[in-house]
């Protein structure tokens, strides 16, 4: 089975109408083991490709996805405490996205959750300064969904209209490649 039979595969399977929930479910899975973004984003943009007229309820069930992923990191920060973060993540620590997040959160408070988590980064970060800041799970879970909708809208429609966009959102070059392709198609 060659590369274009494997692009084929995925088109045919990408174009059942559950297969944005898988995507979403798996997006959820990605907050606990952080390597699946690169393989992710190829899954989306094959999602709304395969059913240009879904774009929306891809970007939503995305958005469902990962916020299901966070709530369940949540209950664990409150079981475990704040530290559960810094232990089984510490690689988080060392990114960039890491600083600029506390800072945000530290000159915006609650109103930076929304544009944070549109942002194309790990959510750890917000997780873990929200929870210091004692927001309230309902706060930080509906600024996660609402921030991850407008991500995921918004990739889509670069998705089906430009493509080369998608580097912003960590695409490599070879996915964009893919994804131009198939757009013609």
């Amino acid at each position: 089975m060659g590369w274009k039979d494997s692009v084929a595969g995925l088109k045919r399977f990408a174009a059942v109408p559950w297969f944005p929930v898988i995507v979403g479910a798996l997006s959820g899975l990605n907050l606990f083991t952080l390597i699946l973004s690169g393989p992710l984003v190829v899954l989306f943009c094959s999602a709304v490709l395969a059913n240009r007229k879904r774009w929306f309820w891809t970007a939503l069930a995305n958005a469902v996805g990962t916020t299901a992923g966070c709530f369940l990191m949540v209950l664990l920060i409150e079981q475990r405490g704040t530290d559960f973060i810094k232990d089984s993540f510490p690689t988080t620590f060392k990114s960039k996205w890491w600083s600029w997040t506390e800072g945000m959160m530290q000159d915006y408070g609650s109103l930076a959750a929304i544009p944070v988590s549109g942002m194309p980064i790990i959510l750890h970060p917000l997780i873990f300064f929200a929870k210091l800041s004692n927001m309230s799970n309902a706060m930080l879970l509906g600024s996660i969904f609402v921030g991850r909708v407008a991500k995921y809208c918004l990739m889509s429609q670069l998705v089906l209209c430009a493509p080369s966009a998608l580097r912003f959102f960590g695409a490599s070059q070879a996915t964009i490649e893919e994804v131009s392709k198939q757009k013609d198609k």
